[in-house]
């Protein structure tokens, strides 16, 4: 999964060029590259990740974080922050508040961090520097529940001024049976784990629909599906149009 960073620079009066950098994870290698978005000047800004699969940048404040997925079975998955040159790294969620992260979305407005937790069957988020972890949707609990990958939430963004979650539940490979969910980010504590009266969810003709929250923000923010979506009445929580291919990170 990537995220560029783009910033502005002078080096005349009256001029200015963009450049940005590409941060990439390498779940093989349990590493994260940085380099150009051409490819060029890569560097190694962190090692001996734990099965990294998520990363968001926070340009402003010089940061990424990333999710560290563990082994399912260990139920060892946690969230690490570095500075861009992968200098300050820290644990912020450690191993036993989350099962196994996937996505994650960053919320920079509202101070946010979101994230799907794959095994552990939940949509969660905590304060940028990891405190008050919380559930805001609970998808099944159990080893039971757990085997049923239709629960296993992956992809996720956020629309601010909607008040609105979207996220993924993966269902078996090539099975066909992925779908796209809602819920209010808001969630009442009392609500939080019971997922049907608080979420929504769509079928979808894809196998696995484990995207990237980059991708996200393009579909749901600029791509053709946006207009369906914020037409959509409140009892829809979107219109299946066919998928467009993309690439599996």
């Amino acid at each position: 999964m990537t995220e560029i960073v783009t910033h502005t620079s002078g080096p005349a009066v009256g001029k200015s060029t963009t450049t940005g950098r590409l941060f990439v994870l390498e779940l093989s290698g349990d590493r994260i590259h940085s380099m150009n978005p051409d490819g060029s000047n890569r560097r190694t800004i962190v090692t001996d990740c734990h099965l990294p699969d998520g990363i968001v940048v926070d340009a402003e404040a010089g940061h990424i974080y990333w999710t560290n997925m563990g082994i399912p079975n260990l139920d060892d998955g946690s969230i690490e922050r570095a500075d861009l040159d992968g200098g300050n790294r820290r644990v912020i969620v450690p191993q036993g508040v989350t099962h196994t992260p996937k996505q994650i979305h960053l919320d920079k407005g509202g101070g946010k961090l979101y994230w799907c937790d794959r095994e552990g069957m939940r949509v969660m988020r905590a304060n940028l520097d990891g405190s008050q972890a919380e559930t805001l949707v609970e998808t099944g609990r159990g080893d039971a529940d757990r085997r049923d990958q239709t629960r296993w939430c992956v992809g996720i963004t956020i629309e601010p001024q909607l008040g609105k979650i979207y996220w993924t539940q993966k269902g078996p490979t090539k099975g066909g049976l992925g779908r796209l969910c809602r819920a209010n980010i808001d969630v009442p504590a009392a609500r939080a784990r019971r997922t049907a009266p608080i979420s929504r969810c769509c079928s979808v003709s894809c196998p696995n629909p484990s995207i990237s929250s980059s991708m996200w923000r393009t579909a749901f923010s600029i791509g053709p599906t946006a207009a369906i979506l914020r037409a959509a009445t409140p009892s829809i929580a979107c219109r299946s149009t066919t998928p467009t291919r993309r690439r599996k990170f």
